[in-house]
């Protein structure tokens, strides 16, 4: 490799790291953009804040490292400290959360969806003790106190979020009085100086933070290179963002909470809003028909169609009252006046439906594509970086995303781990299909399943497609091991201390999990080495055909050509890798996956696959086992 200025912390690099940093490098040095896909534990962090911070100084840029993972907040931050520490340097870098997770007030911080409705009506009305503090409406004093921060906030360099919210708690006057500030914008002071800047995909991604975040602090999208992690990720954390539902029991508490607060006109124009969504459920949710698609008239009702902004304005403004009021943590209210505000809006890539479940009525209005919110962005950055160790195929993340063929660098980098140490077997006499469900057919798969584990020296987690499956077969499966099961209620709280007991089962001669595909245990989790010696999986883990789901497929045959694969089979087979990846994340790990279902056979599904990953078509599933772990 032709040699390279970079800033990289480490003496050695690992294996195909070489040639990862090589791409970066050639991305950004021709002001592109890459979808890289490369295994887990081949160093895409180390190498894209190595690549992208020499740049950063050389050309008078920051870095937006954004990622889902507060773990991958802290690896972040180590990395810059190490480099600054190893070349002698002073660059400065700040670790944004959700503004609500920074804020300080005892009442604010715990309102749910409504939190930065409230913040804002807060701030506007100088209620906020902790923004008056770091901004005071007199110019003299705020000057003045713009300057004290600054000396305050000077000598840091790396500031994690949890630091930051440290220093805001315990700031004091100049006569030294407890005068605590708002985390947040004393981050965006800071941020200001920074070279790094890490944060979700919000703060780049959604109008409203971006607006908050990147303009206070004087940051150009031009000027930025942007680090986009786990970025398979961020087409269904953007559906989500771009999403909204109403329920009747929210209408319900919206009318409890008007004549709380004694508007009653408010609550009569709710009910008859209530008494619309019931009698179009009666209307079209008919013979047992669990949804159905709406008009955006549909809910638009006399009494707000004709002076729907103000009714919005309306509706918000009373439910900041009732929080202020009741010292409530939500506010239905304020959440109504969001969906309106979405609902309103027409866009041929969102879905107006009314669905019900379990007893309850929803109106939703759905995002299906997400590309009009990340191709303007991108087209603007300097240059950006996605990477992720489930990216494939890349050429469809690229038509997704929103990137043009010329402006677009796609590389999928091979595992460069000996091949010796991983196994993939595929188990062919069985399916979880929809239509070949049976008793039969999840006795052949608990057959499977418990020849494996049972063969192997150590801990093995088997993800099923649902809790329904799991379910089914579980009862089925016979070992002696000790096994635990995730719950489709659980807790994080008890999921993470399943998840230290099963850590524990290593030390001997190992145990089981029974998981679900695209939940906690596929992704949220880290078992390297003998935490985790192999994975089952079984089944596809296929969406339910919603009709958001068929409008899907067909939206994306439209625009895409690709209908089934985008909308359908690549999100299924996305949550299969991922759980595959769960075995080998080093050089040094050694294991092996079990796929059971003999549709991965068929092209559709095979192609989703990385080229590297090949398929042994089991024979002698238990012998298999038990011959790769003997060598």
């Amino acid at each position: 490799m032709k040699k390279m200025k970079i800033y990289f912390r480490h003496n050695n690099f690992r294996k195909g790291q070489k040639e990862i940093i090589k791409d970066i490098n050639e991305t950004i040095s021709q002001k592109k953009n890459i979808l890289l896909h490369a295994p887990t534990g081949t160093g895409k962090t180390d190498s894209a804040l190595s690549v992208a911070m020499r740049y950063a100084i050389d050309n008078d840029l920051k870095v937006l490292f954004l990622t889902p993972k507060t773990s991958q907040h802290k690896i972040a931050i180590e990395v810059l400290k190490e480099i600054n520490e190893k070349y002698d340097l002073n660059l400065k870098a700040i670790d944004f959360v959700g503004k609500k997770h920074m804020c300080i007030d005892p009442v604010a911080s715990k309102t749910g969806a409504e939190f930065y409705e409230v913040c804002n009506k807060m701030i506007k009305q100088r209620s906020c003790p902790f923004f008056n503090n770091i901004k005071p409406p007199e110019k003299i004093k705020k000057e003045f106190t713009l300057q004290r921060i600054n000396g305050y906030i000077k000598d840091a360099t790396v500031l994690s979020h949890h630091q930051i919210i440290s220093l805001a708690e315990n700031y004091t006057s100049y006569n030294n009085e407890p005068q605590p500030l708002c985390a947040y914008e004393l981050a965006k002071l800071f941020a200001k100086d920074c070279k790094l800047i890490i944060g979700d995909y919000y703060h780049v991604f959604s109008g409203k933070v971006a607006s908050s975040v990147l303009s206070e602090i004087n940051v150009s999208l031009s000027d930025c290179i942007v680090i986009v992690d786990e970025a398979h990720n961020l087409q269904e954390r953007l559906v989500k963002l771009a999403s909204k539902k109403l329920s009747t029991f929210m209408l319900h508490r919206c009318i409890e909470e008007a004549k709380t607060i004694s508007k009653k006109n408010i609550a009569n124009i709710i009910q008859k809003l209530l008494d619309c969504f019931e009698k179009l459920a009666e209307n079209k949710l008919t013979n047992n028909k669990k949804e159905e698609v709406l008009k955006k008239e549909e809910i638009l009702i006399p009494e707000i169609e004709n002076n729907l902004f103000d009714f919005i304005s309306e509706i918000e403004d009373t439910g900041i009252k009732y929080l202020e009021k009741n010292e409530s943590h939500k506010s239905a209210l304020v959440s109504l006046a969001l969906f309106l505000e979405d609902w309103i809006v027409d866009k041929k890539e969102k879905i107006r439906f009314i669905t019900k479940k379990k007893g309850m009525l929803y109106v939703c209005h759905n995002t299906v594509d997400i590309s009009s919110i990340t191709k303007p962005i991108f087209e603007n950055v300097y240059s950006s970086v996605l990477m992720s160790a489930t990216l494939t195929p890349l050429d469809m993340y690229r038509e997704l995303y929103g990137f043009k063929k010329t402006d677009c660098l796609l590389k999928e980098h091979l595992c460069p781990f000996d091949a010796k140490k991983r196994l993939n077997l595929l188990v062919t006499n069985t399916t979880t299909k929809f239509t070949q469900r049976s008793e039969k057919e999840y006795k052949l798969i608990a057959d499977s399943v418990s020849k494996t584990i049972n063969s192997v020296p150590g801990n093995s987690i088997v993800f099923f497609p649902s809790f329904e499956i799991l379910n089914n077969v579980v009862e089925y499966i016979k070992t002696m091991k000790k096994t635990l099961v995730q719950q489709e209620a659980q807790s994080t709280r008890d999921f993470e201390e399943m998840i230290v007991d099963f850590k524990k089962l290593s030390k001997n001669y190992g145990g089981v999990l029974f998981a679900v595909m695209g939940g906690k245990a596929s992704e949220g989790i880290d078992l390297p080495g003998d935490y985790l010696k192999c994975a089952v999986i079984v089944g596809i883990p296929l969406g339910v055909m919603t009709l958001e789901m068929k409008y899907k497929i067909d939206y994306y045959k439209e625009k895409y050509n690709n209908g089934w694969l985008y909308a359908y089979i690549q999100p299924a087979m996305q949550k299969v890798i991922q759980s595959a990846g769960r075995v080998i994340r080093s050089d040094t790990d050694r294991g092996i996956v079990v796929f059971i279902d003999r549709r991965y056979l068929w092209d559709n599904y095979r192609k989703c696959f990385p080229r590297d990953l090949r398929l042994k078509i089991s024979r002698d599933v238990s012998k298999e086992v038990f011959d790769f772990f003997s060598l």
